[in-house]
């Protein structure tokens, strides 16, 4: 019983973060407040609407836990085609969960900086953190990209989500080299993984108990 039960809930809750994930990291991306890409910007972004950027990191941390619970959910449902694929795809997107991470914790420092005293020297201190934290995190991310892509080629590849996943999921790439106006981008971008993954989460729902555990699945036609 205690194993049926364990079962259920890691279908269950792989199904339900495909979704819940995608909705986070959207709405992570409208409540943040346009940070710009110079120091200069950013210090006033995170000084004059800390706010926002509070609740954006609030909004966006659940989002993480539920990407690394969704991708690991992903990857169990490969077990023949695909499955080098899926391993090598579900890793870079943890990669991708991580530089997220990194960019929170940089919000997370500056909301911590005054905004009542010397600003040109504030700056300079917002300048060389930058400089150290987003040539981190910027290939993380991009590696995060790739590997959620490369995820929805091996489960179109094992039969488990249409064409039409890796399609969306490719385009959510593409979007965000798309000079959008402010966080549009960022929205469209993971509206089309919310689609794309949102065909996965309900042939999951369709699954029973066995087929998740013995990976003998009902491939697409």
């Amino acid at each position: 019983m205690l194993i049926a039960e364990a079962s259920r809930f890691r279908r269950v809750s792989t199904s339900a973060s495909l979704i819940i994930w995608p909705l986070l990291m959207a709405g992570a991306a409208l409540a943040q407040p346009k940070m710009g890409e110079t120091a200069a910007e950013v210090y006033q972004a995170a000084s004059v609407e800390p706010n926002r950027l509070t609740q954006s990191i609030f909004i966006g941390l659940p989002g993480l836990l539920l990407w690394i619970i969704g991708v690991v959910g992903m990857v169990h449902l490969v077990r023949q085609r695909g499955v080098v694929l899926a391993h090598i795809g579900g890793l870079l997107a943890l990669f991708g969960a991580l530089g997220h991470m990194i960019n929170v914790t940089l919000y997370l420092v500056l909301l911590g900086i005054p905004n009542n005293t010397d600003s040109a020297a504030l700056i300079l201190a917002v300048d060389r953190i930058s400089k150290h934290v987003f040539p981190v995190a910027l290939p993380l991310l991009f590696l995060g990209a790739i590997g959620i892509f490369l995820l929805a080629l091996a489960l179109q590849r094992a039969g488990i989500a249409p064409k039409t996943t890796p399609i969306l999921v490719g385009l959510s790439i593409v979007a965000e080299f798309i000079p959008f106006p402010g966080i549009t981008g960022d929205v469209v971008t993971w509206i089309l993984v919310l689609i794309g993954f949102g065909f996965v989460s309900a042939y999951i729902q369709k699954m029973n108990d066995l087929e998740w555990d013995s990976g003998v699945v009902k491939v697409l036609k």
